[in-house]
């Protein structure tokens, strides 16, 4: 039997100082300017458990890990592929996260070349460097990360310090290997999967992310997508929607699987097809709504399997007057008109594997 290990994940809770509608403009703010950042590239070559937090009502889930000898919580990010932390003193002081100290590190290395990433609404610059990287129970001898003097304040509120890119290492800003690509290639990991249980914070289920290995509970339902082009997404072919078992006409062909993304955004016909279906959901301009206490089941395939969402993980935030505000809300990724992006909304319902030398996404329900 592989030799797998888990990390338990913590969830971030969402700010107070926002609106809902602004909460669900930063969302796709970031989903856009995430890959938005990416279209005007050419096109680009192609288990134990470690404890995960959800953040935000489940918006993105975080963990421990060490860099340099030094503690940081992670952002684990399926959709990115650099690692990155603050630099002491960054933002000229006022930062008030745990930040990086190279002077601690005897192992820290840098050429100190430039390093700048946009996730959106938020972006961090500093100089690209290399030390030593724990997690779990591995270790990574000069691990490529990014060094931040400069961190948005969009970051300000979050829980985590920065951010572990698992996405395929052609998305790299650095140019080098994530981390858990170092550990396939170093032989580390018996296993090139790494997966995720995404928990909910309103239940208090646990979160988890398993490395080199699938959790033995959904091995034998796990049904694995091949990835579709060689952009360096955990992009798969979209099968279909329903809702309540009714088959609903969509345009998307593809999916992005992102665990950094909150919601679930799609081409907004698409969106408005789903959201017809769903008695009593309301549009409010480009926004989506449905009743907070609805049992409407919508469902995503892939691979010929059907995977059900929750009714409760369809709403995401309280929009008053007996609404919710949706999981599934409808935009455009820039370039890629026909794609969905489809995030925790969704993948809190399914084991979510990820098979980097295979490239393809594995997803068995939970339940």
């Amino acid at each position: 039997m592989s030799q797998y290990y888990r990390i338990p994940l913590k969830k971030h809770k969402p700010s107070s100082k926002y609106s809902w509608e602004e909460r669900i403009a930063i969302h796709k703010n970031i989903a856009k300017n995430k890959y938005g950042r990416l279209v005007e590239k050419q096109t680009l070559k192609a288990v134990p458990t470690e404890p995960v937090s959800d953040y935000g009502n489940d918006i993105g889930y975080y963990g421990p890990a060490t860099l340099g000898g030094q503690k940081f919580q992670f952002l684990f990010d399926t959709g990115s592929a650099d690692l990155w932390v603050p630099k002491v003193g960054y933002n000229k002081g006022a930062g008030k996260h745990s930040s990086f100290d190279p002077k601690k590190s005897s192992s820290f290395q840098t050429d100190n070349k430039p390093f700048s990433i946009t996730y959106g609404t938020g972006h961090t610059a500093g100089i690209a460097a290399t030390d030593t990287f724990e997690f779990s129970d591995f270790t990574i001898q000069n691990q490529a990360f990014g060094l931040a003097d400069t961190v948005s304040d969009d970051f300000t509120d979050s829980p985590f310090d920065g951010i572990l890119g698992m996405a395929f290492d052609s998305l790299s800003e650095l140019q080098a290997p994530t981390p858990f690509q170092n550990l396939v290639n170093n032989k580390d990991v018996s296993s090139s999967v790494f997966g995720f249980i995404l928990g909910r914070e309103k239940d208090g289920t646990s979160s988890e992310l398993t490395i080199g290995g699938v959790d033995p509970k959904f091995a034998n339902n796990l049904k694995y997508n091949k990835v579709v082009n060689n952009r360096g997404f955990w992009q798969i072919t979209l099968g279909g929607a329903q809702v309540d078992g009714n088959d609903i006409s969509v345009s998307g062909g593809d999916a992005i699987i992102d665990t950094g993304t909150t919601l679930v955004i799609i081409p907004t016909a698409d969106a408005d097809a789903i959201h017809n279906a769903i008695p009593g959901s309301k549009k409010q301009g480009q926004n989506y709504l449905i009743p907070s206490d609805t049992k409407a089941v919508v469902s995503f395939s892939f691979g010929g399997v059907t995977y059900q969402i929750s009714p409760e993980d369809l709403i995401v935030d309280d929009a008053g007057n007996g609404l919710s505000v949706s999981g599934i809300q409808g935009d455009t990724l820039p370039g890629m008109e026909n794609t969905w992006l489809v995030g925790d909304v969704f993948l809190k319902n399914v084991f979510n594997a990820y098979d980097v030398d295979k490239t393809a996404v594995g997803f068995a329900p939970l339940k």
